[in-house]
């Protein structure tokens, strides 16, 4: 039974975040960990876009060939939005391939060597006119997120629950409190993902 009462990672680990354009953002919450955890090197993952059957395509160069000690998965939006709405003509990611894929990327870490293995659940809803084109598909895929992080034995960062929280903390709000287009994190909540992410790795702020 691994203890996640105890710190994630060790002086001098490299970290991998690994996800889609809510992780590549050049002041996303990537770069408040990189500036907020000068003890370790963090490495930004994100490829805009990206669902999990595509990032897994480039597992192997953005994760495994870098050989880090710990690593960060945060995938889930695009998965939930593609083949639904605007996003019709693509393929969709059904909830159970989203939990699989996440299974198995955590399954090739640890092949490599990889023990220390975070996921990040997606948001717990598209906000704005996002939100009433997919309604509350995203609820499913959080579900997910959470039992590939019981499977594979995973440090989880809540960060759906985080969301719900600051939506409770603003009662009768509408339209957009935590993303700039329904999907995209304003920098107040980058700041929240980062701190989620520092609580969830038991790390000193």
């Amino acid at each position: 039974m691994l203890d996640f009462s105890q710190p994630f990672l060790e002086k001098n680990d490299t970290v991998v975040c690994f996800g889609d354009s809510l992780t590549a953002a050049t002041d996303g919450y990537v770069s408040i960990l990189q500036k907020s955890l000068p003890d370790y090197k963090i490495i930004n993952g994100g490829r805009g876009g990206d669902k999990t059957p595509w990032a897994l395509t480039r597992f192997q160069s953005d994760v495994l060939d870098l050989h880090p000690e710990a690593l960060l998965i945060f995938l889930g939006a695009n998965d939930a939005a593609v083949g639904r709405g605007c996003w019709a003509d693509e393929p969709t990611v059904s909830v159970e391939a989203y939990r699989c894929n996440l299974v198995w990327m955590c399954h090739l870490a640890k092949l490599k060597g990889i023990r220390k293995i975070s996921i990040c659940t997606p948001a717990a809803f598209f906000e704005g006119p996002a939100g009433f084109e997919q309604g509350d598909i995203l609820a499913d895929y959080c579900l997910a997120a959470r039992a590939a992080a019981d499977q594979c034995g995973c440090r989880l960062v809540p960060f759906d629950a985080v969301f719900r929280q600051e939506w409770a903390r603003n009662p009768g709000h509408s339209g957009l409190l935590l993303t700039r287009d329904g999907t995209h994190l304003t920098a107040a909540s980058n700041k929240l993902l980062a701190e989620a992410i520092i609580e969830a790795w038991k790390l000193p702020r």
